[in-house]
């Protein structure tokens, strides 16, 4: 690692701004370039890198970084965007729409809060066990296993859980996307 970053993180570390505010001017338009190539949205890309150095700030006591920080700041970036577009795509699934029609079509923010608002309802809708199930798996991000394991029972009934919750889910919101 440079030796700039290395006494800037320790700086950091010791409640110093300054040495905040040099690490976030020297990375950030790297990285918002960086989330931007990926996501396609400025806004987003933006929040993205604003969360990652907000993470870094509250973390400074306890941070170890032993390679590059600039590496370190470049792999949070690809972790932050796995995530947001693991998000989209399981909106997608929920949804029962392809991505791909969402980016051609490029619905409006108010319509996307809108159809999000009416998941959670559909969500809301669900037994209360298939709606835990279902909560763990696609919001909590659990695997089956995980799921299982936590709620005591088989894999395959958090399997079939989830999949009816899809189907609810989809029958709910159909008329919403195609009415």
């Amino acid at each position: 690692m440079k030796d700039s970053d290395v006494l800037l993180l320790k700086a950091m570390a010791m409640d110093n701004v300054k040495a905040f505010e040099a690490i976030y001017n020297k990375y950030w338009e790297l990285l918002v370039r960086q989330a931007y190539a990926k996501l396609g949205d400025s806004s987003e890309a933006e929040d993205l890198v604003q969360d990652i150095f907000l993470t870094l700030w509250n973390n400074r006591k306890s941070l170890s970084i032993q390679k590059d920080l600039k590496v370190y700041l470049l792999t949070a970036v690809k972790y932050k965007v796995y995530r947001v577009i693991y998000k989209r795509k399981v909106l997608c699934d929920i949804a029962g729409i392809d991505e791909v029609q969402i980016k051609s079509e490029a619905p409006s923010i108010l319509e996307f809060e809108e159809l999000y608002e009416k998941i959670e309802v559909a969500i809301n809708k669900l037994p209360k066990g298939q709606r835990e199930t279902f909560k763990l798996s696609r919001i909590n991000q659990l695997s089956t296993k995980e799921i299982a394991s936590k709620l005591q029972i088989a894999p395959q009934t958090v399997h079939n859980k989830i999949h009816m919750s899809l189907l609810f889910i989809r029958a709910e919101i159909k008329n919403y996307l195609f009415g």
